[in-house]
């Protein structure tokens, strides 16, 4: 470190090497936690399907006086196992389109439909009223009114609305290049490293230390926010009215936080060993030297 010059352009390469090391942490936790199988994990965990069957059975029964129809007609024929399908459903086809992609939903429930028509059937008995065409429309309008609350009501994560608002194809185009992201950051941070090496060929030890202090900041970099917004509780803010969709995103959000805290309390105190090591083999290699 005596050389002006590597001194200086070791610093310059450490700078780097903390963005490279944040976005390598980043881009993992995004390649590996923000995927269909975390966020049905998160819906399993949260019971999130009971909420779902909850708000479904609030917005019937509060439906009913106008549209005459009991909430106990849909509720009767809706469990948590059907919604929790649909939940999965809808995470999964919201990654599909983030990959640039679509798959159909199946909404369909023997079950709903028998009660609907058995409703309007019985109700049409009890007032004579004629069986037709009209009849068979109101009927149709019934349960595809049905599907599309349970549908809505299911998207947990409000894929469709970030669909419809164009926010999917936007955030597809950084998802879908993860694991190029990752590869990059994590070759630009070994060839950082290297290039450290080289610059301190005369006490390659200083390449622990640069590497260290390069870990450290980056951890406490990650550190200091992730901290901030889980002892502040700062997700249990959010005004999200519908319990399912404020327990997705707070539960996700909170997981997402944690796992880069980590992530990047184990970034600090690599940096701290890497310190550590070449304080105590230092003066072994000046001791060589001379």
């Amino acid at each position: 470190m005596k050389n002006a010059f590597s001194y200086i352009a070791s610093v310059i390469a450490s700078v780097l090497l903390v963005f490279c090391i944040l976005a390598s942490v980043i881009s993992v936790i995004g390649y590996t936690s923000v995927n269909e199988k975390k966020f049905k994990s998160i819906a399993a965990s949260e019971h999130i399907d009971e909420k779902v069957c909850s708000e479904l059975g609030r917005y019937f029964k509060e439906r009913s006086s106008a549209s005459g129809i009991p909430a106990e007609v849909y509720m009767n024929a809706i469990d948590s196992e059907y919604v929790s399908g649909i939940v999965d459903q809808k995470i999964d086809n919201g990654f599909h389109c983030l990959r640039g992609g679509n798959q159909s939903i199946d909404l369909s429930n023997a079950e709903l439909d028998a009660s609907i028509e058995r409703f309007f059937n019985d109700y049409a008995d009890s007032i004579n009223y004629e069986k037709d065409e009209k009849f068979a429309k109101k009927v149709d309008a019934a349960k595809k009114n049905a599907y599309r609350v349970i549908s809505e009501f299911s998207d947990v994560y409000k894929f469709g609305a970030l669909e419809e608002h164009g926010v999917l194809s936007k955030v597809s185009k950084l998802y879908t290049k993860l694991d190029v992201i990752m590869t990059g950051s994590v070759a630009a941070s070994v060839v950082l490293v290297i290039i450290l090496l080289l610059l301190n060929l005369s006490s390659k030890s200083a390449t622990l230390y640069w590497t260290g202090v390069s870990s450290l900041i980056a951890g406490i970099i990650g550190l200091a926010p992730t901290a901030y917004l889980l002892a502040t509780d700062y997700f249990s803010s959010f005004s999200i009215k519908q319990p399912q969709i404020f327990t997705a995103y707070t539960s996700t959000l909170t997981m997402l936080t944690k796992t880069f805290m980590f992530a990047s309390v184990g970034a600090a105190a690599a940096g701290i060993v890497l310190i550590i090591v070449y304080i105590i083999i230092k003066p072994k290699n000046k001791a060589s030297a001379a």
